[in-house]
């Protein structure tokens, strides 16, 4: 991990993400220690969120996104559920699950991270560089996925609380509302 600290991206991007998203979240914890640790593990995951697959994993499978967007997809549909539920105490079943699935589509979780400006940040390899420069459908996997550990690394650091607080407040995932087929 010692190649992600004080490169350019640290610099330059990182205060820049920090401060769309809000970070760092004031804590109480009981040492002054463990807020630091906690402090360097977001800024590593920050920049681990925002690091394509195309740059370093077949140095080390670790080194990207894919394994924070996996709990970050996990996390936002608990969280999505729980809103959902709390939101329409009387709501069917089947209504709950058909909304849930609209405004957890992968093409409008892009479109977050668009709106916030952030995708401009994303690290991809010079492999992919080039096609992913002009075209947009082969981007927005890689925003929503971005989104995705973003929503992971929150929850890793600060729990749960974070998590709403990164979909409902800083993302607005309410905001887009597709309409019924």
């Amino acid at each position: 991990m010692h190649r992600f600290r004080g490169n350019i991206w640290d610099y330059d991007c990182k205060p820049k993400v920090m401060q769309t998203l809000g970070y760092p979240q004031e804590m109480n914890d009981m040492t002054p220690g463990i807020t630091e640790a906690r402090n360097i593990e977001l800024g590593l995951g920050l920049q681990l969120c925002f690091l394509h697959p195309s740059k370093y994993k077949l140095e080390h499978p670790r080194f990207c996104y894919e394994r924070l967007e996996y709990l970050g997809q996990k996390i936002q549909d608990l969280v999505m559920a729980e809103r959902l539920l709390m939101k329409h105490l009387d709501a069917p079943g089947l209504w709950l699950q058909n909304r849930h699935r609209r405004l957890l589509m992968n093409k409008y979780c892009g479109r977050y991270l668009r709106a916030k400006h952030l995708h401009h940040y994303i690290i991809y390899g010079e492999s992919v560089q080039d096609k992913y420069a002009h075209n947009r459908r082969l981007r927005n996997p890689a925003n929503t996925a971005v989104q995705q550990a973003l929503h992971g690394l929150s929850y890793a650091v600060y729990g749960k609380r974070d998590v709403r607080r990164l979909m409902f407040e800083v993302f607005d995932f309410e905001q887009v509302q597709p309409q019924e087929v």
